[in-house]
């Protein structure tokens, strides 16, 4: 990764010193084709970072040797199919014809990453309409894609600007009634502060109990959400409800909230995670866990009224575990 990012931006200087001393157009366009093509695949050519030292003439070479390149391309080789398509793309987007380079784009519609890309050259051109139906395509093609967010992120933006903020609206509630996650909801209430409408947490909660019930998984979407709208008894009765669904993170972050406020519900989760870090043979840092843990648990008892109960519990944990030299050590130098 470091070296990649060190070929990048020589790359990127070389770039502007051929801008400054202007090279052999031709033979900077011959250079840089072959560096795409039969190199080893990086540092990438970027034709637009060329394009002031290319001039007309290296322009049209590097379209002649595309051209050249496509004609004689290996159709088996993967990379070679790659490299010329990522040089015609390049080429339409540096031409400054916007139809050519939609049409470009369009050649090779396998994600919603070309979507993205054409509609953002079209809303940059003017052509919000346009860019809104090649967005729309995108999202419905590339449904449940983790690329097609940005996609419809921008489809979004480009509603909003066009004065259509019930379809941006809209859209966001259609997703979210397929995909139901946290992340989809923030980005429903986003939508909805900035286009209006009602507030959909009601109807939002509604379609994640709905899909808990079909499909438990879920329920760390929905407790996430309780959590964020200040709901938190319910989210704790579902975190109980659906336990092991919840990821480690998740059910710490419950617990540090209910402590806050029913310390007595906390105490025994607290433990059941002490002896679970403890008992992880596979965790390497186990014990600096399992200890890492005990402060919180501490301040539970305390706070619950159980004075004394903490140094019984560690005075057992110690008998219980005295042959983990490790741990006992752990404890020692935790002060405890």
């Amino acid at each position: 990764m470091v070296e990649d990012a060190r070929c990048e931006k020589l790359m990127d200087l070389y770039a502007k010193a051929c801008a400054a001393a202007l090279p052999n157009p031709v033979s900077l366009a011959g250079w840089l084709v072959k560096l795409e093509c039969d190199g080893p695949g990086w540092p990438r050519v970027r034709l637009a970072d060329f394009a002031p030292a290319l001039g007309k003439r290296g322009i049209a070479e590097v379209e002649r040797l595309i051209a050249e390149r496509a004609r004689v391309a290996d159709p088996e080789s993967w990379t070679a199919g790659f490299a010329v398509r990522d040089l015609r793309e390049q080429f339409a987007e540096v031409s400054g014809d916007v139809g050519r380079y939609v049409a470009v784009l369009a050649e090779h519609l396998t994600n919603a990453v070309q979507y993205q890309r054409i509609a953002e050259a079209l809303h940059a051109a003017g052509r919000r309409d346009e860019a809104i139906g090649w967005a729309r395509r995108g999202v419905a093609t590339n449904a449940g894609s983790p690329y097609t967010d940005r996609l419809r992120d921008l489809l979004v933006g480009v509603l909003v600007a066009a004065g259509d903020t019930s379809g941006a609206v809209r859209g966001r509630r259609e997703e979210f009634a397929c995909h139901p996650t946290a992340p989809g909801y923030r980005s429903l209430i986003d939508t909805v502060a900035t286009a209006g409408g009602d507030d959909p947490t009601a109807w939002a909660t509604e379609v994640l109990r709905d899909r808990v019930d079909q499909q438990p998984a879920y329920a760390s979407e929905l407790v996430d959400v309780l959590l964020a709208v200040g709901r938190d008894d319910e989210a704790w009765r579902v975190a109980l409800h659906h336990r092991r669904w919840l990821g480690g993170p998740q059910w710490q972050t419950l617990l540090e909230r209910r402590a806050a406020t029913h310390p007595e519900e906390v105490i025994q989760p607290y433990r059941d995670l002490v002896e679970q870090a403890i008992l992880n043979s596979a965790d390497k840092r186990r014990y600096r866990r399992a200890v890492a843990l005990l402060p919180a648990l501490r301040t539970a008892y305390e706070a619950a009224g159980e004075h004394g109960a903490f140094g019984r519990y560690l005075a057992e944990r110690r008998i219980e575990h005295k042959r983990r030299r490790t741990f006992l050590k752990t404890l020692d130098a935790a002060g405890l």
